[in-house]
């Protein structure tokens, strides 16, 4: 954590949030951030305005051996955020909505959503600090708790967690009844919207084009079909380019969203979504969307959790390295540079210390042409799956 003064009053917004998220600083007041891309951005670039004046900060934090006791009821409660995940931030939102009902603070606060400030911002349940928060404002909150501090977030780089279910432990709270478990029901009569989103953010988790491809053609005659892609991710420059003249008629292809906000409302509004393992399938949670999450590497009961909104396919995949799911949820590096997975690289666990740190859009073309085993198999039962995608379509009307 930074500390920091400005000289003048200023403006910032991360650059996939929404409007609704930007903050506004006041000169001469004192400020606390973790976000590095605004160090990068706003703070080291602009000396004559920002000073820095601490680049370890701290702030005092109750333990978590004492979460589950404390005597909150009435008070002000601010909870610092440790990552950026989608998935991880809807868990957090389901959480603290737990939070509030059961334990009656007097207020809830988040601290460094950053890109993820759009999903607090579909309640109106927490004050959000997107980027920073001033001192004087960080006076008025009764009690900062760093959620970073969960145990259990330690390893899910190798075997996920379900967040949620595992911060209502922490804490000793029922899950919250205000978001259901289950699906919405389809609209009857008008023609229903179905959203497909192939991508994820690692090629581990990322359709094959040509299963989105199957899924695609399988689903445009049951309704108005919407495939969204992301042309500021590679994946999702090398989908465009595969996909180019090769959709039916009718099929709309949104190339990006200009925000989290604005990729919530399209799964919000969506009758049926098929979504990868993903921060979409995530949100999808929040609106109780319909359809099937698809997955690979990762364990679908797991990162569903208590929801059943999405139905769970998860392709079986079984070789002499690995089988799905394997838990990994990035590509990783074994000691002389090479990247991929147990199977993709014939490797063992232990053989892969390292994620990856610098982006490297070569592995990312080069996956897409020779993908890791689990999404070659989920590509050669592209046809199992768009049957099985359609029959719980069916099932659902």
């Amino acid at each position: 954590m930074l500390e920091f003064t400005a000289a003048a009053d200023f403006r910032f917004n991360q650059h996939n949030a929404s409007a609704a998220a930007a903050q506004t600083g006041q000169a001469g007041d004192r400020f606390y951030t973790t976000s590095q891309q605004f160090v990068d951005q706003a703070l080291n670039p602009n000396p004559q305005q920002f000073r820095i004046t601490k680049t370890a900060a701290s702030l005092k934090c109750l333990p978590p051996t004492g979460w589950a006791d404390a005597k909150v009821t009435g008070r002000r409660v601010l909870f610092l955020l440790p990552s950026q995940a989608l998935g991880n931030n809807v868990a957090t939102l389901l959480f603290l909505q737990a939070f509030a009902e059961q334990r009656r603070p007097r207020s809830v606060g988040v601290f460094c959503a950053r890109s993820a400030a759009d999903i607090y911002l579909t309640s109106d349940l927490a004050r959000v600090y997107t980027i920073w928060i001033a001192r004087r404002e960080l006076k008025k909150w009764d009690m900062v708790i760093d959620l970073g501090q969960l145990e259990s977030r330690r390893n899910i780089d190798l075997w996920p967690v379900d967040m949620e279910a595992e911060l209502n432990r922490a804490f000793g709270l029922s899950p919250t009844e205000t978001y259901a478990s289950g699906g919405r029901p389809m609209s009857n009569g008008a023609t229903p919207t179905i959203g497909i989103l192939p991508l994820a953010s690692s090629p581990l988790r990322t359709l094959p084009v040509e299963t989105a491809r199957r899924l695609v053609a399988r689903l445009s005659s049951k309704g108005s079909v919407v495939l969204c892609l992301n042309r500021f991710q590679r994946q999702g420059q090398v989908y465009r380019r595969a996909l180019e003249g090769g959709l039916p008629d009718g099929v709309r292809l949104i190339d990006a969203f200009d925000s989290i906000g604005d990729l919530l409302n399209q799964i919000r509004t969506l009758d049926y979504g098929v979504f990868a393992d993903s921060g979409p399938a995530h949100m999808a949670k929040l609106f109780g969307t319909p359809g099937v999450a698809i997955y690979s590497s990762a364990p679908g009961d797991v990162l569903q959790g208590r929801f059943t909104n999405l139905v769970n396919w998860t392709v079986p995949y079984r070789g002499d390295w690995c089988e799905s799911p394997c838990g990994l949820a990035k590509l990783r590096r074994t000691a002389d540079g090479r990247v991929g997975c147990m199977g993709s690289l014939q490797v063992t666990l232990d053989d892969l210390p390292d994620i990856p740190t610098a982006r490297d859009t070569s592995v990312v073309e080069k996956l897409a042409a020779d993908p890791v085993p689990c999404i070659a198999e989920m590509a050669r039962r592209a046809d199992e799956l768009a049957d099985f995608v359609a029959a719980d379509f069916q099932s659902r009307l």
